[in-house]
């Protein structure tokens, strides 16, 4: 059956339509199709026979047979409006008779899921964001829904998590809006086509409700929805909760809130944005934890989204937890997980399941799964990134492939926070190229630091905002200097610059100035260690920039050492990193001779002439 649909798609719909609109034709001619095959069932009464549709060129009984199917099938009238006859005038005869041809189950799920999932790519570059079945898997696991319940998806796109839910317990009523009306029309196609029984899905702006406060009709005993990434608010919404201002993420969790029973459940998948910022949604975020409504945290690993690589989270929200869960929240760090393929990661089978039973077993391991109690959330600022908690971790390191357990260090090795070590100075924002005021000097960038060496000769200059207040930012000889933003990190000591013009460190990097007796060559040996670049990754936030905050860093655990000891540390580090480069060297002049031998014998040494 699958053979016959796609090559209908094939034959016909593809030669006029472009992928991003086969929606609008395939999936209407696909539900009158299903009501068709199943309408004694159905108990609908359609008014011509297929055949007789086959032969209509004017379209005029393919209109009215999806008409009367809209007045029997009311929660189906949004889906099946959207078919536009003129579209595929030319070809609907020959589009009617190889509809003809398939006989679409009573549940027809995994033939419209390999549709979805055939058009994602396409979907994405039109702005709609398609989720992975894994993670509809996932959330309605754990929702855990009981026969007689209602669910609802306030962003519910294709109503692909709602059909879900449906699937996994049949006497559940499904709920859902989303602001695209032709995505709505499509779920409540979907949600017929798979023999959902009570389901309504409407157009509607979540932060229409929000920002009026406006109540819905009822309460659901379940939610789950993925809401839009990204999304900015024009005016601040005021919510019971606290204030939601520029980032709308945010309220939709309070939205969730908001539309569950006294005892209801939820789970919403968020951008990872939502754990940690500060201001109003941090305030919000504290009042969530403190009340006891989020019961687990699962972050997930880059690019399960067609279209984006935003890291997210899989937020769980419980009005009832457990007598076990309450005070607590589980969180889950799945970030490893997933394969690249085709531009998007894909989680496997048995990674799902890993997910669930550390959920559904409470597991802890310091390193995939912990269960944090409120006291230590606190005590963290109210921070929810696993990566925060999670101390272990398998990692590419500067010696090989590692498995970091940061607890067993802290636990094992004595140690002093940074801020007794060193003082911590940000970098200087560089000015526009249209500031009159702006006074020319040298500013590192990125670029500037290769292989964990300063090179100041590649420094240029920058404009230097007349505002800013230079010499905060201006580097000595033995700084320690640590990349404070972007995917890479780098680390490196600033070489002598005894007679040097000043030179200014950019906003991409933090500078760290040793306090007397504190080696800088044992301080740069601790960051590029495992362990040390384990806290830098950890204490890196941000969805697609990483970003690195003074406050963050001032209490790393660093070693504690003697300044004797930190000395000894710094030279044998230096001798360590000497002694590889020279072994380069003498590897390389050793290669470039035996070349020119083999070059030699073999008589092309006389078709060239080394420069001098």
């Amino acid at each position: 059956m699958k053979a016959q649909f796609f090559g209908m798609i094939d034959k016909v719909v593809r030669s006029i339509l472009p992928v991003y609109q086969y929606d609008s034709v395939v999936m209407p001619l696909s539900a009158l199709r299903y009501a068709y095959i199943h309408q004694e069932k159905l108990g609908l009464h359609l008014p011509f026979s297929w055949e007789e549709l086959s032969n209509d060129r004017s379209g005029e009984m393919v209109k009215r047979a999806l008409n009367d199917l809209a007045e029997q099938k009311p929660n189906i009238k949004l889906g099946l409006s959207l078919f536009n006859e003129e579209s595929v005038r030319s070809v609907l005869p020959e589009l009617i008779y190889h509809m003809g041809k398939i006989e679409f189950p009573e549940d027809s799920y995994e033939l419209l899921e390999t549709y979805f999932e055939a058009g994602a790519r396409a979907k994405g570059k039109a702005g709609i964001v398609f989720e992975p079945r894994e993670l509809n898997t996932i959330g309605t696991r754990i929702l855990d829904i009981k026969p007689g319940t209602s669910i609802y998806d306030f962003s519910c796109r294709y109503a692909r998590a709602l059909v879900e839910a449906a699937r996994r317990n049949s006497d559940v009523s499904v709920h859902g809006n989303d602001i695209n009306h032709e995505v709505v029309g499509i779920g409540q196609l979907f949600c017929f086509m798979c023999g959902v029984k009570d389901f309504e899905l409407h157009q509607q702006d979540t932060i229409e409700l929000l920002t009026h406060e406006k109540v819905l009709d009822e309460r659901f005993d379940y939610v789950i929805s993925i809401p839009p990434f990204g999304l900015k608010l024009d005016q601040e919404i005021r919510t019971k909760y606290g204030i939601v201002r520029r980032d709308a993420t945010i309220g939709f969790v309070i939205h969730a809130l908001d539309s569950l029973k006294d005892d209801g459940k939820a789970i919403v998948t968020v951008t990872n944005g939502v754990l940690f910022q500060g201001a109003a949604t941090g305030e919000i975020r504290r009042t969530l934890i403190e009340d006891d409504l989020i019961e687990a945290v699962i972050t997930l690993p880059g690019g399960v989204f067609s279209g984006t690589a935003i890291p997210v989270s899989m937020l769980v929200l419980n009005k009832n937890k457990d007598a076990k869960r309450k005070g607590k929240v589980q969180i889950i760090d799945a970030t490893s997980f997933g394969e690249r393929k085709r531009g998007i990661t894909i989680i496997s089978a048995s990674e799902v399941d890993h997910i669930l039973d550390s959920y559904f077993g409470l597991k802890e391991d310091n390193k995939f799964s912990r269960l944090l109690n409120i006291f230590e959330i606190r005590e963290n600022s109210y921070n929810l990134l696993p990566s925060s908690y999670v101390q272990m971790e398998d990692a590419e390191s500067i010696i090989g492939d590692v498995q970091i357990d940061r607890s067993a260090y802290e636990k094992n090795t004595p140690t002093i926070p940074l801020k007794q070590l060193v003082s911590i100075y940000r970098g200087l924002n560089t000015a526009s190229s249209v500031e009159p005021d702006a006074v020319q000097a040298k500013v590192i960038q990125l670029s500037d630091v290769k292989d964990g060496v300063l090179q100041l000769e590649t420094v240029e200059n920058y404009g230097i905002k007349s505002t800013t207040r230079e010499e905060e930012a201006e580097i000595q000889s033995g700084d320690v200097l640590i990349t404070s933003r972007g995917i890479a990190i780098k680390f490196a000591v600033v070489p002598d610059l005894e007679g040097s013009e000043p030179y200014y460190l950019s906003a991409n990097f933090i500078g760290l100035r040793p306090l007397p007796g504190v080696d800088p060559n044992f301080l740069l040996a601790f960051f590029e260690s495992p362990i040390g670049e384990s806290y830098i990754r950890a204490l890196r936030k941000g969805s697609s920039l990483p970003i690195l905050n003074v406050k963050d860093i001032q209490d790393i655990p660093i070693p504690k050492l003697s300044a004797e000891e930190m000395t000894e540390v710094g030279l044998r580090y230096k001798k360590a990193n000497q002694e590889y480069v020279q072994a380069l060297e003498t590897a390389e002049r050793i290669r470039i001779h035996q070349l020119e031998q083999v070059y030699e014998s073999i008589g092309v040494s006389k078709g060239y002439k080394k420069k001098a």
